[in-house]
């Protein structure tokens, strides 16, 4: 069984991974599956003074501005070195 993490849990300049969805903010996965947020997809955060309490976070081609109900929906673990 993977632990899984919020993405508020990690410090800037993290490396982490999308496991899956949270069920809680379920109407939220859609709009993350557009912008790229697939499990298996690996970002690194970026600044967390968002506006109401978001994320800035990029992946290997773009820098996404989360809202903080959109970062919420992220079910994440972190990278290690050998990943």
């Amino acid at each position: 069984m993977r632990i899984t993490i919020n993405i508020f849990e990690l410090s800037l300049g993290s490396a982490a991974i999308v496991i899956s969805y949270n069920r809680v903010y379920g109407g939220y996965i859609g709009k993350l599956i557009s912008k790229g947020l697939v499990p298996g997809t690996a970002f690194v955060v970026l600044d967390f003074s968002v506006a109401q309490g978001g994320a800035q976070i990029m992946l290997q081609d773009k820098i996404l501005t989360l809202s903080k109900p959109e970062a919420n929906a992220l079910c994440i673990e972190t990278m290690t070195e050998s990943d």
